[in-house]
């Protein structure tokens, strides 16, 4: 048995939390996806891996090899600081590739020359992607969801993010994708432009693996979130689980979502979301708009999407009969109310 190799299920079983996690991959395939906690210490960087995946091409694996020393051999002080400074709280140190191959084998030589003791997950990074994909296409019978739906503007996700600071569990759908779930839902989001289906189905993965609860709570969505889609069997379970209308008056939804969406900070990027609908509200209407943007009358502006696009579209996909009903004017009693339900649920 190779005492270098630890398996995905001794780190899960350990706790992600307790281990410093090496990616020696490449800084855009730890973009793409990581393991959550994950630290990139690259042997190469992008293009370096794409010269020694040319050098392999035309001229053998064992030329590619030899670039890869020159490669790595000056960035080598550099390389060993930086595990180094991972080492310093004397976990376990787990340093995985794509496949657990031969840069995670060299990344560990080289760091065990130095005399820190390290290890390689077996499998890479491709066994994690396998746990992922298998745990949403086995999702467990025991899980279920506390299901909120409600328009526009009555504060769904502030509510249950407030809940989720509180330990309650929550599995934040639109913070796994960084998009709010609307056709303005990338405003204020900065995380948006690098999330990919991986990252989130990973995001997704970590609020189960870490709550360790069967019962959560979670927003109802449109299969499609931005631009991710929630696992199949997820979405399935989320509309058999316990259902909540949530509402507020239309005076309460004006000013959060004003207060969500900053238009007076994000005035350009919502003008051009506001360009997408004009297929719904037709030409005229959206100019109109337009005006009352470039005149600062949010409140109007709000108004008129929520009563004219919001609540025609998405009331459709509430619930015909919700299990539970409430109505609220602050997100305190939202809170309040969502936690009797939780506590009469689970």
């Amino acid at each position: 048995m190779n005492q270098e190799l630890l398996e995905l299920e001794e780190l899960l079983n350990k706790g992600l939390e307790r281990i410093n996690i090496v990616d020696a991959r490449s800084p855009s395939e730890f973009a793409e996806d990581h393991i959550p906690g994950a630290v990139n210490i690259p042997l190469l960087d992008d293009d370096e891996r794409r010269e020694v995946g040319t050098c392999y091409k035309q001229q053998g694996p064992q030329d590619a090899r030899m670039l890869g020393v020159k490669l790595v051999s000056p960035k080598l002080p550099d390389f060993i600081d930086r595990y180094f400074e991972v080492k310093r709280n004397n976990r376990l140190t787990v340093v995985y590739c794509w496949r657990g191959g031969l840069r995670s084998a060299a990344s560990v030589g080289l760091v065990r020359l130095a005399g820190f003791n390290v290890f390689r997950l077996n499998g890479g990074y491709k066994s994690f992607r396998g746990h992922i994909n298998s745990f949403f296409d086995n999702f467990d019978p025991a899980y279920r969801f506390i299901t909120v739906y409600g328009p526009t503007g009555c504060a769904k996700t502030e509510i249950l993010r407030s809940m989720k600071g509180k330990e309650y569990p929550v599995a934040d759908l639109e913070a796994a994708a960084c998009h709010k779930g609307s056709t303005f839902g990338n405003v204020d989001e900065p995380g948006y432009p690098a999330v990919t289906q991986k990252s989130f189905e990973t995001s997704l993965w970590h609020e189960f693996y870490e709550s360790g609860a069967k019962t959560f709570l979670t927003e109802g969505e449109s299969r499609k979130i931005g631009k991710v889609s929630i696992p199949g069997s997820v979405f399935e379970r989320m509309g058999e689980g316990v259902s909540v209308l949530l509402d507020a008056p239309m005076e309460f939804r004006i000013r959060f979502t004003i207060e969500n969406y900053k238009p007076e900070l994000y005035l350009d990027e919502i003008t051009e979301s506001l360009m997408n609908i004009k297929r719904y509200l037709g030409k005229n209407r959206v100019a109109e708009l337009k005006g009352m943007l470039d005149a600062g009358d949010y409140e109007t502006f709000t108004k008129v999407l929520l009563d004219e696009y919001y609540d025609p579209m998405y009331r459709r996909s509430f619930p015909e009969a919700a299990d539970h009903v409430i109505r609220i004017n602050s997100l305190e009693e939202g809170e309040r109310l969502l936690s009797e339900i939780y506590k009469s649920t689970a």
